[in-house]
């Protein structure tokens, strides 16, 4: 009798314990902490450490602050260069800051404030003017004169601020002006120069601002001021407005025309600044080299009225030769002797500007101008 019932085949079943434990050493189970290897996955990525994510996420946030920062700064460099070319700053009534555009008007600001060098030359004894100033726009330099800064009457050289003040401020050139006793009666008791026009003659704006300068017509200046202004008076105001935004020192005026007054005076430097400021705008240069001009036509007028520029009346403007006077504005009166603002080219193009005033009579200055421009100029 058998006394193990259960007997069981230990020798197989040890057998199958050795194997089993022999698979096991060769491939062993895979240890948690161990790192997960690769697998066939193609698209399987290995975890980072979470350091390793700390640290990228820390470069990441680092670079797009430094980046943001460059923006902003080109961006607040860019708007700081712009504001300084097209505005400035200015604060208001709360304290708070606002930007006001400036135009290209402002922007251009030439400056007519020339000075002598170690060239310059005092004119010498030929010239007979008492007052004289020759400038080189282009080095913006004096090139010659005498007793330039010196108070002078300028006779109807004045109308040449009233074309600049007039052109700056007439609202619109396409408008009329209707001519009147109270203009033309006082001028012709006075035995002032006018251009002709008549009482009630319905005039333009062109009849009017050639009128002022190319005849010298006192009836045409003071047609502008009125037109402009309301009056001669307040007119008047205007152009010692626009004296002083040119910083002219020595100059005042007392009215349109030029005719003689106390308190209408300025020098030949001051005088120079005037003709430069009005040759820098294009209308008035046009006028002041205008040597003829024929007014619309009236019932006063039906051919309309030719208008010849003084300054050509007795000049060509090619007599100095190696110059060539383009235009300009003459005066007279007898307490400021005869007066000429003229500008003009040498032969190789650079422009000058030639004041001359109180010389004795008409032909002394005339010629004071032709031999100033070929004596200095000769050399360019």
């Amino acid at each position: 009798m058998d006394n193990q019932p259960n007997k069981k085949d230990y020798e197989g079943y040890f057998a199958e314990i050795e194997n089993r434990l022999n698979s096991q050493r060769q491939n062993p189970a895979p240890n948690p902490r161990d790192p997960i290897t690769k697998t066939s996955n193609s698209n399987y990525r290995r975890p980072k450490s979470k350091k390793k994510i700390t640290l990228y996420r820390t470069f990441l946030i680092n670079a797009v602050t430094i980046v943001v920062g460059l923006s902003i700064m080109i961006t607040v460099i860019v708007l700081t260069v712009r504001s300084c070319k097209t505005g400035k700053t200015e604060k208001n009534t709360s304290g708070e800051q606002k930007t006001v555009s400036v135009t290209a008007k402002d922007e251009k600001k030439v400056s007519f404030n020339a000075k002598k060098d170690d060239g310059y030359i005092e004119v010498g004894e030929d010239i007979m003017s008492k007052s004289v100033v020759f400038i080189d726009t282009e080095k913006n330099r004096i090139v010659a004169g005498r007793n330039m800064y010196e108070k002078m009457y300028p006779a109807s050289t004045t109308k040449i601020m009233t074309l600049l003040v007039a052109v700056e401020n007439v609202k619109d050139m396409s408008d009329t002006f209707t001519m009147t006793y109270q203009i033309t009666d006082p001028l012709y008791k006075a035995e002032a120069t006018v251009a002709g026009f008549t009482a009630g003659e319905v005039l333009t704006m062109d009849d009017l601002l050639y009128g002022t300068i190319l005849p010298s017509g006192g009836d045409a200046a003071i047609g502008l001021a009125i037109k402009v202004a309301g009056s001669e008076e307040e007119f008047v105001k205007l152009m010692n407005k626009k004296a002083k935004e040119l910083k002219l020192s020595s100059t005042h005026f007392a009215n349109c025309t030029g005719l003689f007054d106390k308190e209408n005076y300025t020098t030949a430097y001051d005088l120079s600044v005037i003709l430069r400021a009005a040759m820098d705008n294009e209308t008035c240069k046009k006028i002041l080299a205008t040597y003829k001009y024929t007014t619309s036509k009236t019932e006063k007028h039906p051919d309309g009225i030719e208008l010849e520029n003084t300054l050509f009346k007795y000049m060509y403007g090619t007599e100095p030769e190696n110059a060539v006077i383009l235009g300009g504005k003459t005066g007279y009166i007898g307490e400021s002797g005869y007066c000429i603002a003229s500008f003009g080219e040498d032969k190789n193009g650079k422009e000058y500007v030639c004041v001359t005033l109180f010389a004795p009579s008409r032909w002394p200055a005339v010629y004071d101008q032709i031999n100033i421009y070929k004596e200095y100029t000769k050399g360019e």
